[in-house]
């Protein structure tokens, strides 16, 4: 059998590949209106910039707990980019993330000032920071005990 298309339906073209219109992607579904347009005026910034905004979101930025998960969800996306990532990346970014957290704050502040992607990178700074400060306390120790600045000692006395 066949059927009859009302007229309108024939006589429309189809739209070009272009101005096609996603009206919802898999994993939008908390998403709010106000948040995806907020995103076409923002370029993506860079993980550590999308880490920050996700671990800074407060409750009280939101409107309610809707908007609240809903924007802590674009966040989370924005940041670990599950449309990418295998999972394996998404683990290494969160135990990366961890890692950094846990480090005494001295070695934390000098690590994150070089900006790992990795945990491997991560660990490798911290060895470096480590073997940097044997080496500088080394120098001082010779500094002191070194026969010429016992020597400018004595003849300052």
């Amino acid at each position: 059998m066949a059927v009859a298309l009302e007229p309108q339906a024939q006589a429309s073209p189809r739209p070009e590949p272009e101005e096609l219109l996603i009206v919802k992607r898999e994993g939008d579904s908390w998403r709010s209106e106000s948040k995806l347009r907020e995103e076409d005026h923002h370029p993506v910034p860079g993980p550590e910039a999308s880490r920050q905004r996700f671990r800074q979101f407060q409750y009280r930025d939101a409107a309610g707990p809707h908007e609240a998960f809903s924007q802590l969800w674009a966040l989370c996306c924005h940041w670990l980019r599950p449309e990418i990532r295998l999972k394996e990346q998404i683990l290494e970014l969160l135990v990366l993330e961890q890692f950094l957290t846990i480090l005494p704050r001295e070695i934390q502040a000098w690590v994150q000032a070089r900006h790992p992607e990795s945990g491997e990178e991560a660990v490798a700074l911290v060895e470096d920071w480590h073997r940097e400060v044997r080496a500088a306390g080394q120098r001082v120790r010779q500094t002191i005990c070194s026969p010429r600045s016992r020597s400018d000692k004595v003849v300052g006395l």
